[in-house]
């Protein structure tokens, strides 16, 4: 089920555009078929060049891998036919105008010629890459409308916010700059004649690191993301004030803190939206899987597994 759930929290233009071909095929090929679900058959020149679309050419792969390739496919092949149906009887449908902004969308994102050619050597036609295009949103409309009937009650975003509280704990922050040399002569002369306003210059004339470029500037930084020994300097100093010279493996150090920001906690209220979200998401997936789950219980599926 791994690219049909990913349907309920992302779906993807590529995700369902496998199953409908443009690549030659035998009229044998056309009646043999790998699945029978519900009456429905999938055949084997559907799957043949689905598993195409799958399997990149530029690798190989085991017989193991291959194996659980095919099964996993066969399985997304089975999921959507599912999905196919139940839309079916739900009368859930496409419209033309939804269908047609779809193709302009991506069209957009390729130019004329060259993606007509690329989509009538892919899919045989335009008409047939419509044709996939629909399909693919039937099955997104069908996901979309049972994750849209999942509602998240208050407390529970509540009891979620309360038990991963440190999630939601903003730590304190330091925007510092600094200059480092090699020696402490230098730095202690460059100390001298350093202050907050010729600091960047400093920085950008004689400092040895990489910041050296954007005068020193080590941007806005928390607890635990510095070494520990520039961090024991620049947090305990006040915005506009200027380090004594620092030494430590990299060299010798000389900090000016431009602004300090407190810790803080945000609070549920503005934290609920992103809280709901993650678990509609969440609660979305687990309906989803129960669903196509009891699909498959009671469908008749007859895999042909010689033909895989």
């Amino acid at each position: 089920m791994r690219l049909i759930k990913s349907g309920l929290i992302g779906f993807t233009f590529g995700l369902f555009l496998f199953c409908v071909s443009g690549c030659a095929s035998s009229p044998e090929d056309e009646r043999l078929f790998v699945v029978n679900v519900n009456g429905k058959v999938i055949s084997y020149t559907q799957y043949r060049d689905a598993l195409k679309r799958l399997l990149p050419s530029d690798r190989s792969y085991s017989a193991e891998e291959l194996t659980e390739l095919k099964k996993d496919l066969i399985n997304e092949l089975v999921e959507e036919e599912l999905i196919l149906q139940e839309a079916k009887r739900l009368k859930v449908f496409a419209t033309e105008a939804e269908i047609g902004a779809e193709m302009e969308g991506i069209e957009k994102d390729y130019g004329d010629e060259p993606f007509k050619e690329a989509i009538t050597e892919r899919y045989g036609s335009i008409g047939k890459w419509k044709a996939e295009i629909e399909r693919k949103l039937i099955i997104k409309k069908t996901i979309d409308n049972m994750a849209s009937k999942v509602k998240i009650p208050e407390a529970a975003a509540k009891k979620y916010y309360e038990e991963h509280i440190k999630d939601y704990e903003k730590p304190e922050q330091v925007h510092a700059k600094m200059i480092v040399v090699s020696s402490y002569e230098s730095a202690r002369k460059i100390r001298a004649k350093v202050t907050r306003a010729n600091f960047a210059k400093v920085a950008k004339d004689e400092s040895l690191s990489p910041e050296n470029k954007s005068g020193g500037d080590l941007g806005l930084f928390g607890r635990g993301e510095m070494p520990r020994e520039f961090e024991e300097v620049v947090f305990k100093l006040k915005p506009g004030e200027i380090s004594p010279v620092i030494k430590t493996e990299y060299g010798y150090h000389i900090f000016l803190v431009e602004q300090k920001i407190k810790g803080e906690k945000q609070k549920f209220g503005s934290a609920r939206n992103k809280i709901v979200e993650k678990l509609k998401s969440d609660e979305a997936d687990k309906v989803f899987t129960q669903w196509i789950t009891n699909l498959k219980k009671n469908a008749k599926i007859d895999i042909k597994e010689e033909l895989l």
